[in-house]
């Protein structure tokens, strides 16, 4: 039987709503489970990239600016999905939508495949 090894995903959010809703949608659409903690604990911050996360979507805010988030996590895939207020339209390229937060996390999820056997073979922990 063929199966997705789901990707660590961290979520640190300024606003809880945002990081609450993002983990709901990445539950809902890819069965991923997500470990969401707020940007204003710098121990949660700490103790979840250190977890080794595949994927790190963060809104930038003043406390997360004291972390290298290249340095703590640095073989994550990194979301920035902070909020722009500003007059007129912007364009950022720099932040994230959430069918590019869908990708990512797609392009981490791994095939986790069955052992292969020769003739006569059972599986590993089976018996014949």
């Amino acid at each position: 039987m063929v199966s997705k090894v789901q990707p660590l995903v961290v979520i640190l959010y300024k606003h809880a709503l945002l990081g609450e809703g993002i983990a709901e949608h990445l539950h809902a659409q890819l069965g991923v489970e997500a470990i969401i903690a707020s940007e204003d604990d710098p121990e949660a911050v700490m103790s979840t990239l250190g977890l080794g996360p595949a994927v790190v979507i963060f809104e930038m805010g003043d406390t997360l600016r004291q972390f290298d988030l290249t340095t703590l996590a640095p073989q994550a895939v990194r979301i920035d999905v902070s909020t722009v207020v500003t007059r007129g339209p912007v364009v950022s390229s720099g932040v994230a939508g959430m069918e590019r937060i869908l990708q990512a996390v797609r392009s981490c999820m791994k095939v986790d495949e069955p052992a292969k056997t020769g003739p006569g073979e059972a599986p590993v922990g089976r018996p014949r």
